[in-house]
């Protein structure tokens, strides 16, 4: 009798362990999403005015006491007039769970279902499925970012667009609206990185990248984005090869040919400059700190050498001395690294 009973215990032990091996990679958004979709039980919306009432944002634009009629009016006076657009459903879904998954960590998703009948009722299926849609896509990104990490930057945009077109189709476009749009400037952006094309080439063909993405609205985007626009086409590499291959006059006009082109007036060229001449004082110092730093390396060893550092760091970085050496402890040295002209 209690050989049987050892062996039944045995059999739940194996049962349980089987079930956490089989089992406990299962997808539970996707499980609940299957409920929903199969007639699972919805609760009413009103049980869920908690995961609302202590939102900042909501309390400021509503009264205080604010019931669960008041977040769905909210709701619908935010998105309504664009709800039949993908970006629009995402961004609600997203909106959404961002209050309902952390109030409710096991059972979001079928919250999220309450919510979205209560707020457009007739469109709930349809937003829902954008949302599992949605899920889908960024399960797959989860799975797959190591991979997508190794690819180009024209690579895995190709990726993952292709993905987006599998799991939305046509609607990916409308989901990824402001990605699309500039879709000519990342095809420049590529470009301009692989060729040995001139440096004035390269600018011109970012600048008309921008023209074809805005179009009409180009001038009122370069504006809001003067400072965004000009790092990204510095920050290449080949731009940056571009630069240090020049002589200080030749760089300085170069910068300022880029920094007119996004837009920026006499006053602020004139500021850009001065930063420069600031910046290019800074990394002559941090030149000069560098290579004697490495002289007195070899004539000193142990405390000596610390305190032979520390003068040398005051000597070059004053205030700043104490943050260099924070940093070479900790393995990193700024002005062993390459520059990068017009950003630091």
């Amino acid at each position: 009798m209690r050989k049987k009973y050892y062996y039944g215990i045995a059999s739940i032990i194996i049962m349980i362990a089987l079930y956490f091996l089989f089992f406990h990679k299962v997808d539970t958004v996707q499980s609940r999403i299957d409920y929903i979709k199969n007639g699972g039980v919805v609760p009413p919306v009103n049980m869920l005015l908690q995961a609302f009432q202590a939102d900042e944002e909501l309390r400021a634009r509503l009264q205080a006491d604010f019931d669960m009629q008041d977040v769905v009016q909210y709701f619908r006076d935010k998105y309504g007039k664009t709800i039949h657009h993908k970006h629009t459903q995402v961004m609600l879904v997203e909106k959404l769970m961002s209050y309902l998954m952390k109030m409710y960590p096991d059972d979001w998703v079928v919250y999220l279902y309450a919510m979205l009948r209560e707020i457009f009722p007739g469109m709930e299926n349809e937003i829902f499925d954008t949302f599992e849609k949605l899920h889908k896509y960024t399960t797959w990104l989860k799975e797959n970012n190591a991979d997508l990490a190794q690819l180009s930057s024209k690579e895995k945009r190709d990726a993952l667009w292709k993905k987006r077109y599998e799991i939305f189709g046509q609607d990916a476009e409308q989901v990824w609206e402001a990605e699309k749009r500039i879709e000519p400037i990342y095809n420049a952006l590529d470009t301009i990185n692989e060729s040995n094309m001139p440096f004035n080439q390269k600018l011109s063909l970012y600048k008309q990248s921008i023209q074809e993405a805005y179009k009409t609205n180009t001038e009122n985007f370069v504006k809001r984005k003067q400072q965004e626009l000009m790092n990204t086409f510095l920050d290449l590499e080949s731009v940056q090869k571009d630069l240090g291959a020049m002589t200080p006059q030749e760089r300085k006009e170069s910068l300022k040919e880029v920094r007119k082109a996004m837009g920026l007036d006499s006053e602020a060229l004139k500021r850009w400059e001065e930063l420069d001449q600031i910046r290019d004082q800074r990394w002559d110092a941090g030149m000069q700190y560098m290579q004697q730093r490495s002289e007195l390396e070899k004539k000193y060893k142990g405390q000596e050498l610390d305190k032979q550092l520390d003068s040398l760091r005051i000597k070059y970085f004053s205030n700043e001395a104490e943050t260099i050496k924070n940093e070479e402890e900790s393995g990193y040295f700024r002005f062993s690294q390459p520059r990068k002209y017009g950003l630091e």
